[in-house]
């Protein structure tokens, strides 16, 4: 795809032949279609297919999430876009059509503050799911009041609830309600940490941390 700084064709938004203008993120883009392919259904097709619709839905319930986790690499395109990239490239494995997602090595938030040590999680009852992890805030550019931030969702119901707020990096731990009581579905629990920077705007990778997989709960009815 090329991108067009200046020239005849600024404002111009549509199909040429077989050249496509378009508007995105404030510039202006040029692409050729495609050439009809003989054999659409190849199996590295059918595999990338596969791939991209396993993460899309593995995302789906969390995307008003992600624009905080990935919000610091959402230049030029969008925080969702930045997720999905991260994980097609590191969160699957196996062969088509065996093709599965690692949770443990899925993130749902990128950054360069210090992340979350040896993190876990337990269920308390039917409404409520408690965190654990070390305190490392004698690592460089970490401090105790960086705030906890944690997540449970399960990709296959859409069902999703998180906390921007559970706690302080010094408490090492945290809890976190259900909004209902959901029964029969597989939370995968992930926290993060984020500094007040955050909170005042600056969605910048230094404020932020990467992700970690605290654990996979099972709510059985």
């Amino acid at each position: 795809m090329a991108r067009i700084e200046t020239g005849i064709l600024i404002g111009v938004s549509g199909r040429i032949g077989n050249v496509v203008s378009c508007y995105r993120h404030g510039k202006y883009y040029l692409r050729t279609l495609p050439e009809k392919v003989n054999h659409p259904n190849t199996d590295k097709q059918m595999a990338q297919r596969m791939r991209f619709t396993m993460i899309q839905q593995f995302l789906q319930p969390i995307r008003k999430f992600v624009k905080l986790g990935f919000s610091a690499y959402a230049d030029g395109r969008t925080a969702l876009n930045a997720a999905m990239s991260y994980n097609l490239e590191h969160a699957l494995t196996g062969s088509y059509p065996n093709i599965v997602i690692d949770p443990s090595v899925a993130r749902v938030s990128q950054g360069n503050l210090p992340g979350v040590a040896k993190a876990s999680m337990v269920q308390n009852g039917t409404h409520s799911i408690s965190f654990f992890w070390e305190n490392h805030a004698m690592e460089k550019g970490s401090k105790d009041t960086d705030i906890a931030v944690v997540l449970l969702f399960d990709p296959r119901t859409n069902y999703a609830v998180w906390s921007t707020n559970a706690g302080k990096r010094a408490d090492g731990q945290a809890n976190i309600l259900l909004t209902e009581t959901p029964h029969n579905i597989k939370l995968n629990g992930y926290m993060c940490f984020i500094n007040e920077a955050v909170l005042a705007g600056k969605l910048t990778a230094a404020n932020i941390s990467d992700s970690c997989f605290c654990g996979l709960v099972e709510m059985e009815g």
